[in-house]
Formats: C-alpha cells, sequence, structure tokens
C-alpha cells in the first residue's frame, strides 16, 4: 500500500502569508524551473538565469547554510526545483522535490524551512513492503551504498503536464520490485497506476533462459537519472558492485500511459554493459535522439554494445540503436575496469558535439551525427583530452560565460580545470586550474550558475570528499565555490565550519542552484541550504 499525505494550513491569514512570500521570492529570484537532472536535456550542468548569487556576494561574511530540509533517508538523487506552482489549499509555492532512499518523495517549499508541504510513502512497513537493504544485493553495508536502495536516479517532471515520474524500488514480503510511478506535483497523488518493470530481450547469454534474457528487479541498479525524450520516459540499469550475472538495460515508457514502448540489453548474448553513468542522465538532442554510455561489457559491433557510446530513437515502435561509437582499446578498458560509461554525455547546445569520458580520465569530443563506430586509433573521433588526473567520475559542466564556451572538469585526483572552446575544438591545455585538490574519488560533482554571459556573476560549485576518498563507505563532504572565469575559491562550506558544515557526502550528486539557493543533499537524512545571510 502506498499514500500520499497533504499537510493542511491553521490559517487563512497565514495562508495569505504564505502566498505573499512566495509571490515576493519569485519576482525576486527569478523563474527558472529544474525539471530533469543537470538542468536540460542536455545535461550542461548549468543555471545560466541565477540573478541573485554571483562571484562577489558568494564569501564567508555574505554567504552559508541557511538551514536544512529533513526527510527520512539518504539522498541520492539531485533535487528538482519547480517556480510558482500553485498547491490546493495552499497557494502560491515554489517547490523543491526531495526522493530518498527509503522510498519517499518530499515537496518541500524552496524559501523557507519547515514541514513539507506533501510527502508521498512508496511503503508500508506493516503489510511488508519496505526499501531493499543493501546487503540483500551485496551482502555488505560498506561499499557504494551504505543502507536502503528505494529512489535512487533522479526523477524527471514534465511541467506543463504537470508530472513527476520517478523509480521506486521495494521488498515485498521476500520478493523484490521496481515500479515506474507518476505523480501530481502539486500534491503528490497518483492518477495513472503505477507500472512494474519488466523487460526481456532474445539472446544466448550465460543467464539466459529459454533463448531469452531477463530484467532482474532485485540486483538492477537504477542510479542513472530518468529523461524524456519524443514523448517517453527513459529509464536505464546497471549493476551492484558488478556482481554477475548482470546486463545494462535502458527501457522507455510511453509517458501518458506508462506503457513499455522499448527495451534494449545492451549485451544479450553476453555479460556486463551496465548504465550507470555516475547517476547522471542521458543526454537528449533536440531531434530527441537519446545518448547513453555503456560500462564494460561484451561487444561484437551488432547486437552486445559494452564499453561504447550509444545513439537511441525512442518512439512507439520501440528503441532503435541509430550510431555508436567503441574506443579503439575497449578491451583493454574492460579488462581494467576503464570503463567508457563513469560520467554520462553532454551535448554542447548549438552544436553538433557529444563530449563523453572514461575511467582513465579521458575526455571524448564526437560527432552526434557520425559517431565513428570503432576504428583503428580511435579516428572516428573529433578530439581527446587526456587530463592525467586519475578517473572522471561525475563528468563535466559547460558554460557559455563572457569568454565563449568553457568545460569545466574536475578528477578524483587532480585539481578543477577549465578548458576554452575555440574553433569547434577545445584548448589542450586549461586556461585556469583551482589550487584546490581532490582526496580521492568521486572528484568534484559540478554545478554552474551565472546570469548568463555576464562576467562576474559566474560561480563553479563542487560538492567533494572532505578529508578522503568516497569510494566506498560513508564519507565527510564539502561544499565549494569558485570563481568560473578564474577558477579562484571564493567560499567553502569549511571556513566556518560550525555554521555551513556540509555532512556525509553523497558522491555524484552536483549541487542544485536555483532562485538564489544550493541545495546539496547528504547521508545524514537531509538537504542542506545554503544562501544569503540576513545580517
Amino acid at each position: 500500500m502506498t499514500h500520499a499525505v497533504l499537510l493542511t494550513t491553521k490559517t487563512m491569514s497565514l495562508c495569505r502569508l504564505s502566498v505573499a512570500l512566495a509571490v515576493a521570492a519569485i519576482c525576486v529570484a527569478g523563474n527558472l524551473d529544474v525539471l530533469t537532472n543537470r538542468y536540460d536535456q542536455f545535461t550542461t550542468g548549468s543555471d545560466t538565469q541565477e540573478i541573485v548569487l554571483n562571484a562577489s556576494n558568494v564569501n564567508t561574511a555574505n554567504f552559508g547554510k541557511l538551514y536544512s530540509l529533513y526527510v527520512d533517508g539518504a539522498v541520492y538523487a539531485q533535487p528538482l526545483y519547480v517556480a510558482s506552482l500553485n498547491i490546493p489549499g495552499r497557494g502560491i509555492h515554489n517547490l523543491v522535490f526531495i526522493a530518498t532512499m527509503n522510498d519517499k518523495l518530499y515537496a518541500f517549499d524552496a524559501d523557507r524551512p519547515g514541514a513539507p508541504l506533501w510527502m508521498r510513502d512508496f511503503t508500508d512497513e506493516l503489510a511488508g513492503v519496505t526499501p531493499v537493504p543493501i546487503t540483500d544485493i551485496t551482502n555488505s553495508n560498506d561499499l557504494n551504498i551504505v543502507g536502503n536502495v528505494g529512489i535512487e536516479g533522479t526523477p524527471v517532471i514534465d511541467r506543463p503536464a504537470g508530472v513527476l515520474y520517478l523509480v521506486a524500488r521495494t521488498k515485498e514480503n521476500g520478493k523484490y520490485f521496481q515500479r515506474l510511478h507518476k505523480m501530481q506535483i502539486a500534491d503528490g497523488r497518483e492518477n495513472t497506476p503505477p507500472t512494474v518493470i519488466e523487460a526481456e530481450a532474445k539472446g544466448d547469454a550465460p543467464d539466459a533462459v529459454n533463448g531469452m534474457v531477463r530484467f532482474d528487479p532485485r540486483a538492477g541498479n537504477q542510479r542513472a537519472a530518468l529523461a524524456m525524450a519524443n514523448g517517453m520516459v527513459i529509464i536505464a540499469w546497471a549493476s551492484h558492485e558488478d556482481r554477475p550475472p548482470y546486463h545494462g538495460w535502458i527501457v522507455a515508457y510511453d509517458a501518458a500511459t506508462l506503457k513499455q514502448t522499448g527495451a534494449l540489453c545492451t549485451t544479450p548474448d553476453g555479460n556486463e554493459g551496465g548504465v550507470w553513468q555516475s547517476g547522471r542522465g542521458p543526454a537528449v538532442d533536440t531531434s530527441g535522439h537519446v545518448y547513453f554510455e555503456i560500462g564494460n561489457g561484451s561487444w561484437d559491433g551488432r547486437r552486445n554494445l559494452g564499453a561504447s557510446v550509444l545513439k537511441l530513437t525512442p518512439s512507439a515502435a520501440g528503441l532503435k540503436v541509430d550510431d555508436y561509437f567503441t574506443p579503439a582499446n575497449y578491451d583493454d578498458l574492460n579488462r581494467r575496469d576503464a570503463d567508457v560509461g563513469s560520467t554520462g554525455p553532454l551535448l554542447i547546445p548549438g552544436t553538433n558535439i557529444l563530449v563523453c569520458g572514461n575511467k582513465d580520465g579521458v575526455v571524448f569530443l564526437l560527432d552526434q551525427n557520425e559517431m565513428g563506430h570503432l576504428k583503428a586509433s580511435d579516428r572516428g573521433i573529433v578530439q581527446a583530452l587526456d587530463l592525467k588526473s586519475g578517473r572522471l567520475m561525475a563528468g563535466p559542466a559547460y558554460w557559455d560565460g563572457p569568454a565563449g564556451g568553457v568545460l569545466y572538469i574536475w578528477c578524483e585526483t587532480g585539481f578543477p580545470k577549465a578548458f576554452r572552446r575555440k574553433g569547434g575544438l577545445f584548448e589542450t591545455v586549461a586556461f585556469a586550474t583551482g589550487t584546490v585538490s581532490s582526496h580521492g574519488s568521486p572528484g568534484g560533482a559540478l554545478t554552474i550558475s551565472s546570469h548568463g554571459k555576464t562576467s562576474g556573476t559566474g560561480v563553479l560549485w563542487a560538492s567533494a570528499g572532505l578529508s578522503r576518498s568516497a569510494d566506498t563507505g560513508n564519507a565527510p563532504g564539502i561544499l565549494r565555490a569558485f570563481n568560473a572565469e578564474n577558477l579562484n575559491e571564493i567560499w567553502s562550506s569549511e571556513r566556518q565550519p560550525d555554521r555551513d558544515r556540509l555532512g556525509m557526502l553523497v558522491k555524484f550528486v552536483p549541487p542544485l542552484v536555483a532562485a538564489g539557493r544550493v541545495y546539496v543533499p547528504t547521508y545524514d537524512n537531509a538537504v542542506n541550504v545554503y544562501g544569503l545571510l540576513r545580517n
């Protein structure tokens, strides 16, 4: 059993005050919606409508932690933001949506502390419905995930339809389920019954039964963010801790009906090929093509496409593979667990350039219209940048700022770097390098905020490990802010730790910057909210 809770106001006067404050906040701070992971369909990680925060006022004297929004469970999904939404009986609010690994979805007023406006619970302990304990899958509680597995991948919102889509994982009296849910963002109610996720493909894999490979709801790790394309909800899966047997899956559902329209197994005649992308979603181009990075796995260039970058077309007829790129050294990458699938793809807006990366710390630029397949010496690629800074995990962010297009990257053993785009390529030497080094995995999960191209407004935000690698288990985290034009650090949550300390890091999750606030999830059953301090 699942249920929604709508919290009501106490008095009409408080309601009128809430409306007035919400409208004032909207007028002051802009009207940006963040409906998908990394801000947009291109996954740029860039908020270019930020008119409150800038490189001058983000400093220890003026900026810090305002409060925390408390939830039940760790937050692995990037929070999402909807401006100026009418809540039944509550008036107009800016909302931040927070999903947890304990299978809860919360809608908070984004501008002030307090209880959620509504909460949705996908469990029912009395009926034997709980989140999935990670120990059921990995036999350990000190690896990549600690605690439960519930809602892990970032949801996606269809603002015109007023709905949010997410995948919840549950254990129900000893059986395991993953379901696609569709909720009204105004009150959390579900008008369309959820869909139990099932998928199968013809194949000769070692774990095939009667010539069919089937999706495993217990082992399938739904880490990559959800996306929408061509009226479809696109979802992808990898494994937990590379525990065999497993396959990568990409499945599409009709956004209106939640009926499955296509299912692709990345290695139907082999094994592995997970789609995890450090939590990043696929990139979607203006024609509705969807791009995914596929991790280590079997490859034959026909049906099995592990260690590759795929271009897909989702439609009512299914999921069609239109094109792909496979590194010439894919076999070596497989042996060394240096898979292509570690960053997730990024499309440079207004171009045909697709940016990808791998655990070798190499950034590939591909032509989205001719990806190159597999060619000797990688002759099919546009450019390769070897960062020589350890594994590239949480991926890049891109800002078209006062100096033109810039790609920001922070690998696990190096410093944050910024590369200018010139003549269709990126300069091979960073024009700016920060002085703060990473303490190991995952490096920095990055977000850019700016007021368009205006000089002085660009801030590079990074969530990272504070003192050690977060590769396994829990590790303390830090939020850092840099001037995006020169990568000088202008603020961190450790300069005044008693006030601003982040807490335990959730790796791969970038800060959400919207309307003058910075929302950063933690393992500590909370999302910290940072902003300008009131004197």
